[in-house]
């Protein structure tokens, strides 16, 4: 690649930090009490005090911030994760659409601006806060791509891959691998000819709703009678899940450009 482009790409990469940090030039602390929530939780986790139930479902999230704990204090440096995170977003962002447009540069680079310009606020969080959610980004673009290019590539090393970074993401927001899987399934309807080839190979995935149900389960304390009701209960998404209960219009989520 041109040294003009590694200019282009470092010059969006800039402009993301400072778009994404601009939230805290004033405030030096997290912005948002889920942030807030997240740190009380690795405290208590490395203090012996988790109390596991629905607080567990982001058990992984906090395991990694336990780990940043040990080495930096999480609070003082809490405030530049939400921009790292997000330059580290965009970079895959681009390494993705770059590889599945066939080397299209201006596309791939124009899709970390867009990136960067989806907009940020307490209610629909966003790229301005670290979560669960945000720390996911960067891996669901990896294991879509992974499992995508596996199949049309027919490579296994590609489709495990995919399918480790599905099973690491459940512990840490599980939702990040759930609302794919309808759509994994589409793709592979579309591209039967591998997938019935190799139909053992591809019952590994089922590990995933396996796994889920399992550390569903665990982290709830549910018998499995109740199980499958709570599931349902659980995916209906209605109103009152946060402090504030607004509803969001387009252009509140999605930037002019």
């Amino acid at each position: 690649m041109k040294k003009g482009r590694f200019f282009l790409i470092a010059l969006v990469s800039i402009f993301t930090f400072l778009l994404v940090y601009s939230p805290h030039f004033r405030y030096p602390y997290p912005r948002h009490i889920d942030e807030w929530h997240h740190i009380t939780e690795t405290i208590k986790l490395q203090g012996g005090e988790y109390a596991g139930g629905i607080i567990g479902f982001r058990f992984g999230f906090h395991i990694m911030l336990l780990l940043l704990s040990k080495a930096v204090n999480l609070l003082s440096i809490y405030r530049f994760l939400p921009a790292l995170w997000a330059v580290f977003s965009a970079l895959v962002l681009f390494y993705v659409a770059y590889k599945k447009t066939g080397g299209r540069f201006s596309t791939a680079l124009f899709a970390m601006v867009f990136f960067a310009s989806i907009k940020s606020n307490v209610n629909i969080t966003g790229l301005w806060f670290f979560t669960p959610l945000t720390f996911s980004i960067p891996f669901i673009f990896l294991y879509v791509y992974l499992f995508t290019e596996g199949v049309e590539k027919q490579n296994k090393k590609f489709i495990l891959s995919s399918l480790a970074i599905m099973l690491i993401l459940l512990p840490v927001h599980s939702i990040s691998v759930l609302f794919a899987i309808p759509f994994l399934l589409i793709y592979s309807a579309l591209n039967p000819g591998y997938i019935k080839k190799e139909w053992k190979f591809f019952s590994a995935f089922l590990i995933i709703p396996a796994a889920g149900l399992l550390f569903f389960k665990y982290m709830a304390g549910l018998s499995w009678n109740s199980l499958l009701p709570n599931i349902i209960h659980g995916l209906q998404f209605r109103r009152g899940w946060g402090v504030l209960d607004l509803d969001n219009s387009f252009f509140e989520v999605y930037s002019l450009a």
